[in-house]
């Protein structure tokens, strides 16, 4: 029954993207959107495979320990199923913890709390099938990727969307762990919305955008509150940016001014934040486990360790071979991004490439808004490498188009008849 299952929903998700016009702005074919569609779900499938591996998997991998528990409430489901909806705001600490707890904080479990009820609720459509599961999140997954890559079609302005959407699909560590069954695809899923429809309000301010904004963003929020809060000041900046563009400048250092400000006004509330979440995260096991930062929950630790973080964030993991041979590709994709990064900033300061336009800079400023400030809280309070690669392979497509686009404009000037560079 679950092959069957299987196979019925494949086809009508493949004939589903097959036939959407608005998949179809990407300049992209049925044929490739479909087969972009496939190689997810094959990566999905591969996800679970590997993390089968693992000792007593259904418990020490998360993303086969939440299929089962919604395994287990899928009856609850059909049984009671307003109990089973109360149960995802039901107070369950004497003393929580609040927004920024990392213990006995019911905010803090909304993010299992609501896959496992999604899981729930996809089991009774695929007979607790856990690769039937896949196609529905990758389909959902696919659409938000789609649609960053048309925000970035617009931004950048593209004939056509097609090489973006590759990249932004194909990028190692972004196919693996955003199409596996875990919170990474779906935040993937609600910045790629909140992108896209920030961008078509920017252009044609409508009540719809605004919806669907706030959806997105509240998606975001409820599995990994601070990606949320990253975008949110970074939409922010960028409409302040379209208001007024001849003051664009002073008014970054002005946000980033009252940033700091406000950090500093809130006491010591955010590295005792930061420390505590180190501390969560030094309390499992794994095998890229790497020396913690030393953090004392004050600010003079954070000002001291801050190169070493971001030098964390970035680089990790190292190209070498002290960790398992499954880094090997992206630790690999690293070095590709610095030398890109690199050779992006040589290109534009020697002139080998046409300035940004005014909002193309600003959509990079805002881009750098939501991947440099959580490129430092990786690096501070997360100790594994493999946890490092999975909690970055959501800022990949939000930083790489703007950095290839300027490599593939000097491509271009380089060999402008070029058949292959002709499609980008």
């Amino acid at each position: 029954m679950s092959i069957v299952l299987f196979i019925i929903y494949l086809l009508l998700f493949g004939w589903l993207i097959g036939r959407s016009q608005w998949l179809r702005q990407t300049g992209m074919s049925p044929v490739w959107l479909v087969g972009l569609y496939l190689l997810k779900v094959a990566a999905g499938i591969a996800y679970g495979y590997f993390f089968t591996r693992l000792p007593n998997y259904t418990q020490n991998a998360d993303t086969w320990r939440m299929f089962f528990a919604g395994v287990a409430e899928k009856q609850w489901l059909l049984q009671d199923p307003a109990a089973w909806l109360a149960d995802v705001y039901t107070p369950r600490y004497a003393a929580d913890t609040g927004l920024l707890g990392t213990e006995n904080s019911l905010l803090n479990d909304v993010k299992d709390v609501l896959l496992v009820k999604l899981i729930s609720v996809l089991n009774v459509l695929s007979n607790d099938s856990y690769n039937s599961n896949l196609l529905f999140y990758n389909y959902a997954v696919f659409m938000g990727q789609a649609a960053l890559a048309l925000c970035w079609k617009n931004v950048l302005q593209q004939k056509n969307a097609g090489w973006l959407l590759i990249l932004i699909v194909c990028w190692p560590s972004t196919l693996f762990w955003c199409s596996g069954f875990h919170r990474d695809g779906l935040i993937l899923l609600g910045l790629g919305v909140f992108a896209w429809r920030a961008w078509q309000e920017t252009q044609q301010p409508k009540l719809t955008n605004k919806i669907w904004m706030l959806i997105a963003i509240a998606l975001v929020f409820f599995l990994r509150n601070y990606v949320a809060v990253f975008a949110v000041a970074a939409v922010v900046l960028y409409w302040l940016f379209t208001k007024w563009p001849a003051k664009r400048w002073s008014m970054l250092v002005v946000f980033v001014v009252g940033f700091m400000a406000f950090a500093l006004v809130s006491g010591n509330a955010i590295p005792q934040t930061i420390a505590q979440r180190q501390q969560a995260f030094a309390q499992l096991q794994g095998g890229s486990q790497m020396a913690a930062l030393a953090l004392d929950e004050s600010w003079w630790s954070l000002l001291q360790q801050w190169p070493s973080a971001i030098l964390r964030g970035i680089l990790t993991p190292p190209l070498n071979l002290r960790w398992a041979w499954n880094d090997l590709p992206f630790a690999a994709e690293n070095i590709f991004f610095v030398l890109a990064v690199i050779a992006a900033f040589f290109f534009i300061v020697k002139r080998k490439v046409g300035a940004f336009t005014q909002p193309q800079q600003s959509w990079f400023i805002a881009a750098l808004v939501i991947v440099l400030p959580i490129l430092l809280l990786i690096g501070y309070t997360i100790p594994f490498a493999t946890a490092i690669v999975r909690y970055k392979s959501i800022l990949w497509p939000i930083l790489l188009p703007p950095v290839m686009y300027i490599i593939v404009q000097y491509l271009k000037q380089r060999w402008p008849n070029n058949r292959w560079l002709a499609f980008l």
